[in-house]
């Protein structure tokens, strides 16, 4: 009796103890120039096995002069025909939107997406891999 007490006891140690656990960590990289400001947020969502979950990448453009206020509209003109590329796994959304300002975020979930689209938001589906990839281009990275 006490064998199969104890037999049951570890089986369910082994297979009923583990828990699924999700993090978040933030990246921030800026690019300036005499013009515009080009800024990028990169936060993920990812669990104890080191799978990312889920991305939202935020992009900030502020204009710097009147130069900069037409890069912005060209931007703010480019980027609807951009966007359509995309498909169901990533939302758009557009936070600012002014004269000197603009903000784009875009949710994705990761896992669906093709490795393609990953590369173009600097993402990949294994957060080590994510974040060796941050280190190497001197990007920060903070959060839980």
């Amino acid at each position: 009796m006490k064998k199969y007490f104890l037999m049951l006891a570890l089986i369910f140690a082994l297979t009923g103890c583990t828990q699924n656990y999700d993090f978040s960590k933030t990246c921030k990289y800026e690019t300036k120039t005499f013009h515009l400001t080009d800024s990028t947020r990169i936060n993920v969502v990812y669990d104890n096995e080191d799978v990312i979950k889920k991305a939202t990448i935020t992009k900030n453009y502020k204009a710097l002069d009147e130069d900069g206020k037409d890069t912005l509209k060209n931007i703010k003109e480019a980027n609807d025909s951009y966007n359509k590329k995309y498909d169901d796994n990533i939302k758009v959304y557009i936070s600012k939107n002014n004269q000197d300002e603009f903000e784009i975020k875009y949710a994705l979930d990761v896992q669906k997406i093709d490795n393609n689209i990953l590369k173009e938001f600097k993402l990949k589906k294994n957060v080590v891999k994510f974040f060796n990839k941050m280190k190497e281009e001197n990007i920060e990275c903070e959060g839980k």
